[in-house]
């Protein structure tokens, strides 16, 4: 997958999320897999960055280390300079993540999204644990190779959404994620 495919998947999961459910939207975490991309909503996100830092490390540590996936996305509902918009955060092995927003048209469909750019390295400090699930990865040849679809030929692993009774290695999950 190249970082371009990755910055489109990231905003029409954006799409998908805006034509799916109610305002506010829930914070979204995509996983792009090779047969289809896992959509887990986080509904009850906390406000606080240091607990929704401690929740996405534990997001990463089953949904990206495990798997073995390269890449990440987030999606959530913002104010960008005093408009009601969608922000979509895309990252993945060895690449600076990168923003992009849509903002939301009077009939609550979104606008075209904005050239994305570079992530400041300090703004949102709680998606740094998927990307640093993502950087400690092996090499980024093999995993490409597993998780694309035009390389992984027949027979490519398919990524299957948690079943409901599974928890981390320390109990339950501290938030509820549901497949979107």
């Amino acid at each position: 997958m190249q970082f371009e495919e990755l910055r489109f998947i990231t905003q029409q999961a954006a799409l998908d999320i805006v034509e799916k459910h109610a305002r506010p939207l829930p914070p979204t975490v995509v996983l792009p897999g090779p047969a289809r991309t896992l959509l887990l909503t986080l509904p009850a996100l906390p406000d606080d960055d240091q607990l929704r830092h401690e929740v996405l490390a534990e997001l990463a540590a089953e949904h990206l280390t495990g798997d073995g996936v390269p890449c990440w996305g987030f999606v959530a509902e913002a104010d960008v300079a005093g408009s009601d918009a969608v922000v979509a955060i895309f990252g993945a092995r060895r690449h600076t993540p990168h923003v992009t927003a849509a903002l939301f048209a009077d009939d609550g469909s979104l606008d075209e999204f904005l050239a994305a750019e570079e992530l400041d390295p300090t703004a949102l400090p709680f998606l740094h644990p998927l990307q640093h699930a993502v950087d400690a990865l092996p090499g980024a040849q093999d995993v490409f190779d597993r998780f694309d679809p035009k390389r992984a030929g027949p027979g490519g692993s398919v990524m299957q959404p948690p079943a409901a009774e599974d928890e981390g290695p320390d109990g339950p999950t501290l938030l509820p994620m549901h497949p979107g």
